[in-house]
């Protein structure tokens, strides 16, 4: 069973352990490394940008869905949104999807939100994402 849990929600002394094991499934940040990941996640407060969301599956990392939400606020993380959902399966795909839409949402970025709408109805019919036997 998976879970997705936010930056916030994970104990502190588990955190850096989490940040060095994103690099396992293929993560890298543009900019730094673990430290200057870590500094930005540290940053995450409710309701706004950025939050961080790492998938679980029986307590070993297989996923993320960093939410920017901006793209020239942090060298590290310049993108508005990057996960590696496409690698999921579809009933976690569709889990952090959501988050992601509501995210966009929250923030008033309606054609974002509407353009996640469309990415995940192609996911659905298999265009874009990897097949579910090849998931992680």
């Amino acid at each position: 069973m998976e879970q997705i849990i936010n930056y916030r929600d994970i104990p502190t002394d588990k955190r850096i352990d989490i940040l060095n094991a994103l690099e396992r499934i293929g993560f890298f940040p543009a900019y730094g490394g673990v430290k200057t990941m870590q500094q930005i996640m540290e940053k995450s407060v409710p309701g706004s940008g950025p939050q961080f969301y790492f998938v679980f599956r029986e307590n070993e990392l297989i996923g993320y869905n960093f939410l920017i939400g901006d793209t020239k606020k942090y060298k590290a993380f310049p993108w508005l949104a990057i996960s590696n959902m496409d690698e999921q399966k579809l009933t976690v795909c569709e889990e952090m999807m959501k988050i992601q839409i509501a995210f966009f949402e929250e923030l008033g970025m309606q054609k974002i939100a509407d353009h996640c709408v469309r990415i995940m109805e192609d996911y659905r019919k298999g265009i874009g994402k990897q097949k579910e036997s090849d998931c992680r």
